[in-house]
């Protein structure tokens, strides 16, 4: 960080405050010539003395450039030769997530369900691009006005790496918020930031994470014991215990999601058919009973395909019809 007179600057940028630090690095405000305001984060020089930590993050500035989502924020400029190693993206001015709940209250069902649609898309959109985010959470979502910006991929790691930039078994992430893999300082897959959605998902409608959090966290996610969801309307009551799956393969992935999510959002808003069960029956579609025993998953399925059909209760509890669960099911998978 060059620092010409009195006044501090990253490459061709004017540093105006700092926004925050953590174990990767520290995130500064900065303006550009033309007035511009940018987040610029400089990763910690001790990080960057080793070529192949560079090359990683070479590697990841790379692929974030491709990532085109209107639920992150695009890269601007980056240093990924010499050190100090910076990243600038588009700075977004607005509360966090865990602000929003902190000062608002928690959010109700259908705008839970609208905030866990478009995170869903942001993920999909990065994996797609072979990086995996690590510490998705509400202090690293800012929302701008009712849509969240997923931010801050100071950790994130490329799918594709077989080196690390952190010594095996080192945990990086956000207790309450990590998988149970994560915890173990096994290899991060996707799945891990579905965890987390799931947790992120939790927090917004009831004010906690489904663990806690610190170190009780850690432990209860652990020793698997179950995700605290009361408060979680019922219609999301499944399909977020399913993002929360202790093993990865029973998780659904963030297009199970978007599909799922835009199904119960759609469905929401239109009028429910009317008839009871037994107009139903007599139309030849399944009871409600039916529907719940026909999409209960015994075995999960790598991917998360059985891990969804569960959600059909909750999505019943919402107030949807047999067929139209039915087809969200179909559609997902």
């Amino acid at each position: 960080m060059n620092t010409p007179g009195s006044t501090p600057s990253i490459g061709a940028f004017t540093v105006i405050d700092t926004l925050g630090s953590g174990g990767m690095g520290t995130v500064y405000l900065c303006r550009t010539p033309a007035g511009q305001r940018l987040a610029v984060k400089v990763v910690r020089e001790d990080l960057t003395g080793h070529s192949e930590i560079r090359q990683r993050f070479a590697r990841e500035v790379a692929a974030l450039r491709e990532v085109h989502s209107p639920y992150t924020v695009p890269v601007y400029a980056a240093e990924t030769d010499v050190p100090p190693l910076w990243l600038a993206t588009r700075y977004v001015e607005g509360p966090t997530l865990a602000a929003r709940v902190r000062d608002t209250g928690p959010l109700s069902a259908e705008p839970v369900a609208r905030l866990g649609l478009m995170l869903a898309e942001a993920l999909a959109t990065v994996h797609a691009r072979g990086v995996i985010h690590r510490d998705v959470k509400p202090g690293n979502i800012i929302m701008e006005g009712d849509e969240p910006r997923l931010i801050d991929f100071g950790i994130a790691r490329s799918i594709v790496d077989v080196g690390g930039l952190t010594a095996p078994g080192t945990i990086i992430g956000t207790s309450g918020y990590m998988a149970p893999e994560q915890l173990a300082g096994g290899r991060p897959s996707p799945a891990v930031d579905v965890f987390a959605l799931g947790a992120v998902l939790t927090f917004a409608a009831t004010g906690r994470p489904p663990f806690g959090t610190g170190s009780d966290a850690n432990r209860r996610i652990r020793r698997a014991e179950p995700p605290r969801l009361d408060g979680v309307p019922a219609g999301l009551k499944d399909l977020i215990g399913a993002c929360l799956a202790r093993e990865p393969g029973a998780r659904p992935g963030p297009r199970d999601l978007l599909t799922t999510l835009a199904t119960l959002l759609k469905t929401a808003q239109e009028p429910t058919r009317p008839g009871g069960a037994a107009e139903r029956a007599g139309r030849g579609e399944p009871t409600e009973p039916e529907m719940r025993s026909a999409h209960r998953c015994r075995t999960p399925a790598p991917g998360g395909a059985c891990a969804l059909r569960p959600a059909a209760a909750g999505l019943l509890d919402a107030g949807l019809t047999p067929a139209l669960i039915r087809k969200a099911l179909r559609d997902a998978h």
